[in-house]
């Protein structure tokens, strides 16, 4: 129905139209049950990479041809979990402007649940993400750079008068933690356990904004990815690296393999991560 509205259309009249086009193709392009949409399938896939390289490219002859757009011929749909969405994501969408202004960015943000899966069934076109575990072999794993964690806390926290922490001068404050259920929480409490101890978490919140309002009220301190901590932005905060403290996890971008082929997706790809240009995304393709 979302798909239907923002096209101006009805849903049945949407529905006739992917009918009609599935017969005048001759193969199935999306997987369905019990009349529902639920992926597509591979053929499918190989139609909706082929449009939406056709359609980045007549983005990129009006962009060069400096000729306005009436409309956007073509979208990256980019999920990731808050972090990136909120502190990195935005820069690389800035830059990518400049190059393609006529391509449409869409983020999305995803807790507790493995994001290159929706790259796999084409909800989106890559996953901004730690949690590569399990990555189908038709996907690309791209290691963008190592994630960094900080303890935030309120200006003038004795933490903060320490140059290196350890977990058990930590654990000796309330901490602000995110949900019992989510990975970020597990992955804390593992690091904790590891070393014997069981820090207490008395406010919890959805997200690292949320958090970090509570860090400032002097509800606790957090153990929070350093992406989400600038002394000009956060100036009633303060942060200690406490990256080795934790399980080394790397930021990474997972999209389809033959993203090589798709100009306006790979040249967002080195937009947030400039060691991946083209020629290094072919030559990790075809590996």
């Amino acid at each position: 129905m979302q798909r239907a509205r923002s096209l101006h259309a009805s849903q049945p009249a949407v529905s006739q139209q992917i009918r009609l086009l599935e017969e005048d193709l001759g193969v199935p392009i999306f997987l369905r049950a019990r009349n529902r949409l639920t992926g597509l399938t591979e053929k499918g896939e190989a139609i909706v990479t082929s449009a939406q390289n056709v359609l980045g490219e007549i983005a990129n002859l009006e962009s060069a041809a400096e000729r306005p757009s009436e409309a956007s011929f073509a979208q990256i749909r980019v999920v990731s979990t808050h972090p990136q969405a909120r502190y990195g994501l935005p820069r690389a969408v800035r830059q990518f402007k400049v190059t393609c202004p006529g391509v449409d960015v869409h983020i999305s943000t995803k807790n507790d649940e493995k994001l290159w899966q929706l790259v796999q069934n084409g909800h989106v076109d890559l996953a901004v993400t730690t949690d590569t575990y399990g990555v189908s072999s038709d996907l690309l794993v791209l290691p963008c750079y190592p994630m960094k964690r900080s303890l935030i806390a309120r200006k003038g926290h004795p933490l903060l008068q320490k140059r290196s922490l350890t977990l058990q001068e930590i654990a000796e404050h309330p901490l602000v933690g995110f949900d019992e259920r989510s990975n970020g929480r597990r992955h804390l409490m593992r690091a904790f356990r590891g070393a014997g101890l069981t820090p207490t978490i008395g406010v919890t919140g959805a997200d690292e904004d949320v958090i970090k309002g509570c860090v400032e009220e002097g509800l606790g301190v957090a153990i929070l990815a350093s992406i989400v901590y600038d002394p000009q932005r956060d100036p009633g905060l303060g942060a200690v690296d406490v990256t080795t403290l934790l399980e080394p996890s790397v930021t990474s971008i997972v999209v389809r393999r033959n993203v090589s082929g798709l100009n306006h997706i790979a040249l967002f790809i080195e937009a947030f991560a400039p060691n991946w240009t083209r020629e290094a995304l072919l030559r990790a393709a075809n590996e």
